[in-house]
């Protein structure tokens, strides 16, 4: 039998037949880091188990050990009752572990049959079997409810469709296990809907899925139970009539999250774990006037965007909120002005911003989530440091180290980067890059910040320090906004919390009255939002 017509017929059989995982003691560290410590998760087949937890819970480094891709320090993993030695990700295929990861990673030019065959494709003697393929695919398509012409470029294909086709591909590899991790992260609710009816075909015909979201509203409808994880452990772990979205809120945040929250700023540049007054961070001459101009978006719309009003005004950090796909993204390119809005408009006071150039002009400055997209992590960190402002350190068209010197040298001292300042940008420990990355922007005497997960990576203490810098920075008269998938940070950093969900502003709260379950939960699903989105 085909692998495609044994994926036709049932690959893992009934429900609770031999086709499960079980992992148990699962350890791994990296030096001195415990990254997971005595995991245990069982897989059955026809049931679908959610994994859940925040940024770093040990999620993707516990898939990618069931996968083959990271080798355990510790612990057994079993597939069919069958211990399984996993040397790579060969091994992991061979015995029926797939995972369908959440970046779409494949060759769109090619078409649907030559993905979901890649690899495995039917041949007659030394070549391909082209019709035989297919017709395979045509029947493994229509079985997980698909009508699509398998000869069609992927390229042309709605992104919930392109998913379908990865799931098809592990089905033609005879997939028992199952690992999809975010499947539904970048669309919108009609796309997701699709790819949830086939996960629930795929669990009818006998499959064992590991379900990976932050979206619980499909976690609590799909899966049949959910397993959670924090700092590298297994906390908790739920089924049944227990599976509810306000637990898994609950287990996500914790219930000691509000006592632990440290003071914060408030407006007006009073905060109860406030440096130093000689340790504030700013230009000088930042502080705004009254009547400064705000950073305004008006009915901005795009692929994801769907009718965005949002205000940042000067001397405030705002917030914003949202799992991936749900609009955040393409908003930081839209009023950076990296992308131009399919509607609506951007602003800074009454001029019009429609470019990355004219964003410059106006004073809005963007650091993106990726250092390794705004840094130049081989070279040293003065030039890193003077890459914005490059124009004012040459002259008739010649950059000179000394003048490189003169022109970082101010944000050197008020950042404390001296010790750093010779060492490349790669030797440097995250909260060092950052801090860099974030003095770069400065020398370009921006009015606005846009930073995307700006203490993405960093150590608690680092993360602290660029919190400070950060409200001194609003003291001086800054506009910040500041996306982060951490709901406790930005509750702890801002003024004002947006969330996003399927491109819209579904919620805003003013951050000293809000909490992380508030904010989990109009994330993660449909709650009553309180009127103001401005």
């Amino acid at each position: 039998m085909s692998a495609a017509a044994e994926a036709a017929g049932g690959v893992a059989g009934a429900p609770g037949a031999a086709a499960a995982l079980r992992a148990e003691g699962v350890g791994k560290r990296y030096g001195d880091a415990v990254v997971l410590s005595d995991v245990a998760i069982e897989l059955r087949g026809g049931r679908v188990d959610g994994l859940i937890g925040r940024n770093g819970a040990g999620k993707s480094t516990l898939v990618n050990v069931l996968t083959g891709r990271t080798p355990a320090d510790a612990g057994t993993i079993a597939v069919g009752g069958a211990a399984l030695s996993l040397r790579g990700p060969a091994d992991a295929l061979a015995a029926g572990v797939v995972a369908v990861p959440q970046e779409l990673v494949m060759p769109l030019d090619m078409t649907v049959t030559e993905v979901v065959t890649f690899g495995a494709e039917p041949t007659r003697g030394a070549f391909l079997a082209r019709r035989r393929a297919d017709r395979e695919v045509r029947e493994l398509l229509a079985s997980i409810g698909l009508d699509v012409d398998v000869r069609r470029r992927v390229s042309e294909l709605p992104v919930s469709w392109q998913r379908v086709v990865l799931l098809a591909q592990a089905l033609h590899r005879a997939a028992r296990v199952l690992i999809l991790d975010e499947p539904t992260a970048a669309m919108n609710a009609e796309d997701c809907q699709r790819v949830l009816a086939v996960v629930r075909r795929l669990r009818e015909r006998g499959l064992a899925i590991l379900y990976i979201s932050h979206r619980f509203d499909e976690v609590e409808q799909l899966c049949d139970r959910v397993t959670v994880m924090a700092d590298g452990r297994v906390v908790d772990a739920m089924e049944g009539d227990a599976l509810t979205h306000a637990r898994l809120v609950q287990a996500i945040t914790g219930s000691e999250v509000e006592a632990e929250r440290p003071a914060r700023r408030t407006r007006g540049g009073a905060m109860a774990n406030a440096p130093a007054p000689g340790d504030a961070v700013a230009p000088a001459g930042a502080s705004a006037p009254a009547d400064a101009p705000a950073l305004t978006a008006t009915a901005l719309r795009g692929a994801k965007l769907d009718g965005v009003d949002l205000r940042v005004a000067a001397g405030e950090i705002v917030g914003v909120a949202g799992l991936p796909g749900s609009g955040v993204e393409e908003l930081f390119l839209q009023l950076a002005g990296h992308e131009r809005p399919a509607g609506g408009s951007v602003a800074v006071g009454e001029r019009r911003l429609t470019s990355m150039r004219a964003a410059k002009r106006l004073g809005v400055s963007f650091l993106p989530a990726s250092r390794a997209a705004a840094a130049l992590t081989s070279e040293p960190v003065l030039e890193n440091l003077a890459l914005p402002a490059l124009e004012q350190c040459g002259r008739r068209g010649f950059v000179t180290p000394a003048a490189i010197r003169r022109r970082a040298g101010e944000v050197v001292e008020r950042l404390s980067l001296r010790p750093v300042a010779e060492r490349r940008m790669g030797q440097l420990s995250g909260g060092n890059q950052q801090r860099v990355l974030v003095g770069a922007k400065l020398l370009a005497q921006p009015r606005f910040l846009l930073l995307e997960d700006p203490t993405v990576g960093v150590d608690v203490a680092a993360r602290a320090e660029l919190h400070a810098l950060l409200w001194s920075l609003a003291d001086e008269g800054f506009g910040c906004l500041v996306g982060s998938s951490d709901a406790e940070e930005l509750l702890e950093l801002c003024d004002r919390v947006a969330v996003f969900r399927r491109g819209r502003i579904v919620a805003s709260f003013a951050a000293a009255e809000a909490s992380e379950q508030k904010l989990v939960a109009a994330m993660t699903g449909d709650v009553a939002a309180p009127a103001a989105h401005q």
